[in-house]
């Protein structure tokens, strides 16, 4: 290959790369609790990335190719960097009703989900 493809080549590539848009990382985090507001330790978190945004043009939902699964820690808490999109948060604890909501994540921003989770009807029930 001749030093003018060559030159060619790179001059290309880094006009690509001056084009292409940069995406920074956003945050998620909340604080699991239950009704009365007491941490959940050991809560299982998983977010799942909504590519409907994506599909239609919106150049802002770059999302994960695969699902991120974390646990709270002792005080409730889970924080995670994900890229900028929309994402679809599940919480669940061991007897208490999962919950999830729809998140959308910012570049350079933090998006907060801190559910209140129940106890749930039937394992209360049992327990009784």
């Amino acid at each position: 290959m001749g030093i003018f493809l060559r030159s060619l080549l790179c001059v290309s590539l880094l006009l690509l790369c001056a084009l292409a848009p940069a995406f920074k990382n956003g945050k998620l985090s909340g604080t699991v609790t239950d009704s009365e507001g007491t941490p959940i330790s050991r809560a299982v978190v998983i977010i799942h990335w909504d590519s409907s945004g994506s599909t239609v043009g919106l150049e802002s939902n770059v999302g994960l190719g695969e699902d991120v699964r974390l646990q709270t820690g002792q005080l409730g808490a889970y924080f995670v960097d994900i890229p900028p999109g929309f994402y679809d948060v599940f919480v669940s604890a061991q007897a208490f009703s999962p919950s999830c909501r729809k998140v959308r994540d910012r570049p350079d921003s933090v998006s907060t989900f801190g559910p209140k989770l129940k106890m749930d009807p039937l394992v209360f029930r049992e327990l009784d």
